[in-house]
């Protein structure tokens, strides 16, 4: 049965994320344009991108677009992207689009759409059709993870698993970012496998475990080429085996497993600086993009990126200009701050409803996670103005693990419904979003 709830859960959420990708115009989210620049330059060159913008014209002369060209990002998102790119073009030759749609002169202030919308549909961009269902596959797989953490961490309690899946699976901003092309989708399934992986540390019995931490720091290896914002697992995963040094009290075997994780994680990053051309330049520029800009050091400034921010993390589209209802944002704050706080309770009295025994240090790790993800917001937000919720959602999978546990903690007996009607409200909070919002505003452009 639980098998089967699993697959309705996949199976739902790949015809929203479909839905979500279909009704969404092509180039009309967040940075997506530029993602699928960086890749095209991939596909049609073979090398990285430099910083020169590699088109010119009407795409390029407003702020929106060209302050966002993301040549400075690590390169394995758009290595795997270029071959689909590549595979379409062969299939229908002079599919890559040489220019872009003008830019809407009166977006956003009256206008949904970033871009002018083409008198013909000769623009369909094949290419980024495929890669937006890439995205959809990354989504399906990072799910698969959280539904296996979750059964790591209460020891194979399925109505949690299950809960935690569904209601990760039915958050809109999520599904929306599983629709289209963004480095994000691959940056939130390579951390989720890394976060299993230090379960999977914390679990083992003891004793030395080269091999798992060789294992964590390859996942980590991977992430570093991704995003350099995923740097927060590093520290993560010291306090993992930290913990391991509180049980196994062997100072040796901590630090030899802090080195294998370090330097696993790190030699390939460092190896990419020396041998890949324009690596270097790419991690000098963002050194230097992401200093920290002294007028945005103010407690009034970081109060200002809140509602943007709230709003956004529960479902936001388009260019951050289509709306949805406040309810249900607000609903989904209700909802998690509960479980939060059924979690803190956990961790507090040490014990499960049922009698199980408390994972109290895998859920310290989840809180843990959720707090280096939130620091690296706001150092980001220092460096340049970025509230989208979807900066935070590397802890998304922690974060519905332990509103899961706390409502497990809070119901007892009653969670597998508790957790039926949660996943079930979602679900249709995300059908509102869908066609009560996205679909019409772009069905009907203004």
């Amino acid at each position: 049965m639980t098998r089967w709830l699993l697959v309705l859960i996949l199976v739902a959420y790949a015809l929203l994320a479909v839905g979500y990708s279909l009704g969404t115009p092509p180039w009309e989210a967040p940075d997506e344009p530029s993602h699928y620049l960086y890749a095209e330059h991939i596909a049609a060159h073979g090398f990285l991108p430099s910083e020169v913008p590699p088109q010119q014209g009407n795409y390029w002369e407003n702020g929106y677009v060209t302050s966002l060209y993301e040549w400075f990002q690590p390169p394995l998102y758009y290595a795997l992207v270029a071959p689909q790119i590549s595979l379409m073009n062969l299939v229908r030759p002079g599919t890559i689009p040489q220019a872009f749609p003008p830019v809407n002169p009166v977006f956003p202030d009256q206008g949904r759409n970033l871009f002018e919308l083409p008198h013909e549909r000769a623009f369909s961009a094949p290419g980024l059709r495929l890669a937006r269902f890439f995205s959809v596959v990354l989504g399906l797989c990072t799910l698969l993870v959280v539904y296996r953490m979750a059964m790591l961490t209460l020891a194979g309690d399925r109505a949690v698993a299950l809960a935690s899946t569904g209601l990760m699976a039915f958050i809109p901003q999520f599904t929306f970012l599983s629709g289209y092309m963004s480095s994000d989708n691959l940056a939130l399934l390579l951390s989720a496998m890394c976060l299993l992986a230090y379960l999977h540390l914390l679990r083992s019995a003891g004793g030395w475990d080269l091999r798992r931490v060789a294992e964590a720091g390859a996942l980590l290896a991977l992430t570093l080429y991704v995003k350099l914002s995923l740097l927060f697992l590093l520290p993560l995963g010291l306090l993992c085996l930290s913990y391991r040094l509180v049980n196994h009290r062997s100072i040796r075997q901590s630090l030899l497993e802090s080195a294998v994780l370090v330097g696993v994680a790190i030699v390939p990053f460092l190896l990419g600086l020396l041998i890949l051309p324009g690596m270097r330049e790419q991690v000098a520029y963002a050194y230097t993009y992401l200093q920290v800009k002294p007028e945005f050091v103010s407690l009034k400034y970081l109060v200002g990126l809140w509602p943007q921010t709230y709003t956004s993390f529960w479902g936001t589209f388009g260019w951050m200009n289509v709306s949805t209802p406040r309810w249900i944002a607000n609903s989904l704050t209700v909802i998690t701050a509960v479980g939060l706080g059924g979690s803190l309770v956990l961790l507090a009295r040490d014990r499960l409803g049922s009698g199980l025994p408390s994972p109290r240090h895998l859920l310290l790790v989840f809180w843990a996670t959720c707090g280096l993800v939130a620091i690296g917001f706001i150092r980001l937000n220092l460096s340049m103005r970025q509230p989208q919720g979807r900066y935070l959602f590397t802890a998304l999978p922690a974060l519905v693990i332990l509103v899961a546990t706390g409502y497990r903690r809070v119901s007892g007996r009653l969670f597998p419904l508790v957790g039926t009607v949660m996943v079930l409200f979602a679900f249709a909070a995300n059908l509102l979003c869908l066609f009560g919002s996205l679909l019409p505003a772009y069905a009907f452009p203004h």
